[in-house]
């Protein structure tokens, strides 16, 4: 585990650059940095080094056992989202709370193993009259947006100023960019309308490193979608595990901006792995409640 970038230590700018250039790709990455020192260790407080989620490394804390256990932590942490504190001895002794090194450098170090994570990325194509309230909801909820349709003037900054990346062209033009740019962890979303046109972007996206595939429609319109899909050699489990159709909770409502936030809720939904239910518990205390 690791990589030769790792056997050298490296300046805060460069591993600082190395991680932005790993998030920019879509990877999540952990910082190891030594928060406390007490006697003799291999590096001294404010080192750094940095893991990605395949146990590759950049900078070093120093090498041998201690670094490996490091390493093997942070892509744990890496995994489950989580950061964590680690207490290493290397006293050659047993250290209440620490994990023993098995070195003799006579000191005690914490390591503090932080998770930096890509932003959450939503890709809408289709801008009309639920497109854009979706783009507002999921610009409101931090994501980063990307936002494709075949007319230019549903992609303009006058029309959707915060968004990321504005795709227009044909669309193969449009299929080809973003099969390019999607990646493993993004939202897409096939919002369009025209039957065809929902059709190729969904067949086409669904082979993607894209997660999760949202389609607004009828249970109809997804019927026929799934059919098309599977007897054109799409199998029956990608489909299952990516397409999320028809999109969004039943809120009762068509109005776009309510469609829009049912869509966002199942979304959210499906990131923070639960299923949507009511929360409130009015009615068990009130039937509860003895006069």
């Amino acid at each position: 585990m690791g990589s030769e970038k790792g056997i050298f230590s490296l300046s805060d700018e460069e591993l600082l650059n190395q991680a932005l250039r790993l998030i920019n790709e879509g990877k999540s990455v952990a910082l190891a940095i030594v928060v406390n020192k007490d006697g003799s260790g291999p590096r001294d407080v404010g080192s750094k080094m940095l893991i990605d989620e395949d146990g590759n490394t950049y900078g070093t804390l120093g090498g041998g056992p201690f670094e490996r256990h490091v390493v093997s932590e942070a892509v744990k942490a890496v995994r489950e989202g989580k950061p964590k504190m680690i207490k290493y001895s290397f006293t050659g002794r047993p250290v209440s709370g620490a994990v023993d090194t098995g070195l003799i450098c006579g000191g005690v170090l914490t390591v503090y193993i932080d998770v930096l994570r890509p932003s959450r990325r939503v890709v809408i194509f289709g801008t009309g009259r639920v497109g854009k309230p979706v783009a507002e909801i999921f610009k409101f909820l931090k994501f980063r947006i990307i936002i494709a349709d075949p007319k230019p003037e549903l992609v303009s900054e006058d029309y959707i100023p915060y968004a990321d990346v504005r795709i227009t062209g044909s669309i193969d033009d449009i299929a080809n960019k973003l099969k390019e740019i999607v990646r493993e962890g993004d939202v897409v979303l096939v919002l369009h309308g025209e039957i065809e046109t929902d059709y190729r972007m969904v067949k086409e996206l669904i082979e993607s490193r894209a997660n999760f595939i949202g389609l607004l429609g009828s249970r109809r319109k997804v019927i026929e979608f799934i059919k098309r899909l599977i007897s054109e050699g799409i199998p029956k489990e990608l489909i299952k595990s990516k397409l999320h159709a028809p999109i969004g909770i039943d809120l009762g409502s068509d109005k776009p901006e309510e469609i829009a936030i049912s869509i966002a809720a199942e979304v959210l939904s499906y990131i923070n792995k639960v299923e949507p239910k009511y929360l409130s518990i009015v009615n068990d205390i009130v039937d509860k409640f003895k006069v």
